[in-house]
């Protein structure tokens, strides 16, 4: 997911293009929330970092309209988890791999 360019992205069509490295649907909930997040932005990734990325940064992990980074596996954990520490009893937050473990599977995508 992390690896994914809005221009891999159908919105229209709820899923991935062809070319995309993964063929990846998303219901209607996400397809209200994409906009919120691509704000605006017509190409790079689609996940970004809260701040630019350092120069050094290849030019393809970097958004062209405002220089964010994409965000890393690493961040992306620390957020999360920072995300569900209020919805987990121990008070830890979740791991991603609790997200993918729970994640449904062979779920039709709805059209």
């Amino acid at each position: 997911m992390l690896a994914l360019n809005i221009g891999d992205l159908d919105l229209p069509g709820r899923r991935t293009k062809a070319r995309a490295a993964a063929s990846l649907g998303w219901g209607r909930g996400t397809a209200r929330l994409l906009p919120m997040l691509l704000a605006g932005r017509t190409a790079g990734p689609v996940f970004v970092t809260d701040r630019r990325a350092p120069a050094p940064r290849p030019a393809a992990d970097r958004c062209p309209v405002t220089g964010r980074g994409r965000l890393s596996y690493r961040r992306a954990a620390e957020l999360f988890t920072a995300a569900t520490r209020p919805l987990d009893p121990a008070g830890r937050g979740w791991t991603l791999l609790v997200l993918r473990d729970r994640a449904p599977r062979n779920r039709p995508v709805p059209r």
